[in-house]
């Protein structure tokens, strides 16, 4: 999620606000307390990076998730908290065959990576790479998806794991539904639908 924003002017505002609040101290200090010297000011200096950098663990661990709770409308600015159980239609193709097999997806997500486990009858599939983004033009909510399908059952003419990849869009309505073609190194392919 965190590609999402514009990482360098986060960083860059993170930095100078740091810069200015390090500053006011060590001013305030030398203004009003008894005598600052350098070692002081480093040791102040140092003591805000070590908070700064706790603080921003925190956030990106499990802070994130209190903030979009308090303000929801950070899943339509940034991105939506997937966090969850989803229920997963998998319609497939492949060698004159189709069909449809009922699945679901697990997704775990934090402010710097999202991953997803798809369970289902036959296989598990588990992330390669997933990569949020939103649509230029429309705003919409994207998942960029590479997995690895492992078969359950790899008997005679079954083979072995495979990869494919989907791209996979928020609906416009209010619900939260997820869908998208995907297609396999097998040279299958098909479409996904999620929603909770």
């Amino acid at each position: 999620m965190i590609t999402i924003l514009p990482i360098t002017r986060v960083i860059g505002a993170i930095a100078v606000f740091y810069g200015v609040c390090v500053a006011a101290i060590v001013a305030l200090d030398w203004q009003f307390g008894s005598e600052t010297t350098l070692r002081s000011s480093v040791g102040i200096a140092l003591s805000g990076a070590t908070g700064l950098n706790l603080l921003l663990l925190l956030l990106v661990t499990v802070g994130w998730k209190r903030i979009w709770s308090v303000f929801p409308v950070l899943d339509r600015w940034v991105f939506p908290d997937l966090n969850g159980e989803w229920k997963m239609t998998i319609h497939w193709q492949g060698a004159g065959t189709s069909g449809t097999v009922p699945a679901r997806a697990h997704i775990k997500q934090d402010l710097l990576r999202i991953s997803m486990e798809v369970f289902a009858r036959d296989s598990d599939s588990e992330t390669l790479i997933v990569q949020p983004k939103r649509d230029p033009e429309s705003g919409r909510p994207i998942l960029y998806y590479v997995y690895r399908v492992i078969p359950k059952n790899i008997g005679q003419g079954g083979g072995g794991s495979y990869e494919g990849s989907a791209i996979l869009r928020l609906s416009n309505s209010r619900t939260q539904r997820w869908s998208g073609n995907y297609f396999t190194s097998r040279q299958t392919l098909g479409h996904f639908e999620l929603s909770r």
